[in-house]
């Protein structure tokens, strides 16, 4: 291997540092770490590609490299970005765009634990993309995150409740991780960033106590904002049962096949390549990277996963109990509102308990804004004291959306 004089890092992570390189006159990415590795991390990575080669879209590690001081490196694929960077240019993705996304990376992880292999630290800056526009996820493996200590003033944004606590990895730390994605990917924000000048400590209580606000931004559903919301539930216990499930929930969202609004250049696709969704145009084709080049990444990322159709259902959702049919009338019922000038007291009844809520609020002459309420019956919204309001309450198991009757307060006038 060539180039290990190193130059700019590609990437620098809480514990390895990611290099560019040359192995056999292909340009490769090296994933350095600060010391040898033991022999049972060595067995440990050896084991974790062995079974990854068959997941799609798990980036492999093609080969384990011995530095002339002594420190290991994973050599694998370059990469052209990473989500994080993409976000970082654009801003956040449109809905169906992150649903895509969110798919690969639900798909992935699903094969990935299917076959005994926990990733350990999924966020942004280990979604990839080739130079096709195909997202990969990286660096998998647990037994490396154990192998070095790490910074604790770095990540812990990213990091699940219970890993702050017990430094668990599991599973459950993984559906975090892939909320954490979504959240970014459909907000551009990071949904508890830091903040200049805490003291750890209050960090650290912050991160552990304070639950993650909801997604309220137009274009996203209910049903996906719910969904977000619990992947990223402090409590492991109400999480999603395992990735199949949301790769599932994911695919049902998938956005419909339309002709592209722009015709892409003669020479950028093969001629019988499927078309692209409309609204991907928008996205893809206005962003700019590197210097000179203008690549549609986002419109390259819908013609290698969306084809022609939505996809097919997982492979890897366990062929166990069955989900029960979801309920087809919940009895959802919105309560009169208890006006209190400033704020608005709401409570509703339904007919199951494994539902989340959310609440539209509908105030006049502005645009209306849902408030997520997770599984609780009532909650108080801040209102104009002076400006009419109607509510409604929506309820979704995560595959069917249940609305109730709309309430008004002031003599507003609700629609049906």
């Amino acid at each position: 291997m060539t180039g290990t004089g190193f130059g700019v890092p590609l990437g620098i992570g809480p514990i390895a540092t990611v290099h560019p390189a040359i192995h056999a006159g292909v340009p490769v990415a090296i994933k350095v770490f600060p010391a040898r590795l033991d022999r049972a991390t060595l067995a440990a990575v050896e084991r974790d590609r062995e079974r990854l080669r068959a997941v799609a879209s798990a980036l492999p590690v093609d080969g384990v490299d011995q530095l002339p001081d002594g420190r290991h490196a994973l050599r694998m694929e370059r990469c052209t970005r990473s989500l994080a960077a993409l976000l970082g240019q654009v801003g956040s993705l449109s809905t169906d765009d992150a649903v895509v996304l969110g798919h690969t990376v639900a798909t992935c992880l699903a094969a990935a634990h299917a076959a005994g292999v926990v990733h350990g630290g999924v966020h942004p800056e280990n979604v990839l993309f080739r130079a096709n526009g195909q997202p990969v996820l990286a660096d998998f493996g647990v037994a490396l995150r154990q192998a070095f200590p790490r910074d604790p003033t770095r990540s812990l944004e990213y990091l699940a409740p219970e890993t702050l606590r017990t430094e668990t990895f599991d599973e459950r730390t993984d559906l975090y991780g892939l909320g954490l994605v979504l959240y970014l990917a459909l907000t551009g924000d990071h949904p508890q960033p830091g903040r200049l000048g805490e003291p750890m400590g209050e960090r650290l209580l912050r991160l552990l106590r304070t639950p993650v606000p909801p997604i309220d931004r137009p274009g996203v559903p209910v049903i996906l904002s719910a969904m977000v919301s619990r992947l990223l539930a402090p409590d492991p216990a109400h999480r999603p049962p395992d990735a199949a499930w949301v790769a599932d929930r994911l695919a049902e969202m998938y956005p419909r096949q339309a002709e592209p609004a722009v015709p892409p250049p003669s020479n950028a696709r093969e001629e019988a390549a499927p078309p692209e969704p409309r609204r991907r145009a928008r996205v893809g084709r206005g962003v700019v990277f590197g210097a000179a080049a203008t690549v549609a990444v986002l419109g390259a990322v819908t013609a290698v996963l969306l084809g022609d159709r939505r996809p097919d259902v997982v492979p890897t959702t366990p062929a166990a109990t069955p989900e029960p049919e979801p309920v087809a009338d919940l009895g959802l019922e919105l309560a009169e509102p208890a006006d209190r000038g400033n704020q608005v007291m709401l409570a509703w009844t339904s007919g199951s308990d494994i539902v989340d809520y959310a609440v539209v609020v509908a105030p006049e002459n502005e645009p209306n804004r849902t408030v997520l309420a997770g599984r609780a019956h009532a909650i108080t919204i801040p209102v104009d004291p002076v400006r009419r309001y109607c509510f409604e309450v929506r309820a979704t198991d995560g595959r069917v959306v249940h609305t109730s009757p709309p309430k008004p307060i002031r003599g507003a006038v609700c629609g049906p």
